[in-house]
């Protein structure tokens, strides 16, 4: 059977929005289960609203994230459970011996990084 070129195409463009480290890093930091809102995200990064709302508007169009209104805030968390398995294999690649998950702070991401 062969792939729909529009299948390809939205699968290209989910990945695209992934291989930004910024957005890679909330879907990190939401892949812990704990719903957050924008500002508990802002603060985390140490990022301006502005660029944590743009990079959240391209994850949420994608399906990667999803918000739900709580009174005046929004809760944000990882869109669906395929969400979740993506991150699941993504760790298993990057730590292949643990599986250990991108999970913590955004300070215990970056040691991460640097380490």
């Amino acid at each position: 059977m062969q792939a729909d070129p529009q299948d390809i195409r939205r699968a290209a463009g989910i990945f695209k929005v992934l291989s930004h480290p910024s957005r890679l890093k909330i879907v990190c930091l939401l892949f812990d289960g704990r719903c957050r809102t924008q500002k508990e995200l802002v603060q985390e990064l140490n990022w301006p609203q502005s660029t944590t709302a743009r990079h959240l508007a391209r994850l949420q169009d994608k399906g990667l994230v999803k918000s739900t209104r709580n009174g005046p805030e929004v809760q944000l968390e990882l869109g669906s459970e395929v969400t979740k398995q993506i991150m699941a294999a993504v760790c298993q690649w990057v730590h292949p011996e643990t599986g250990e998950q991108f999970s913590g702070s955004y300070s215990e991401l970056l040691s991460r990084e640097v380490g």
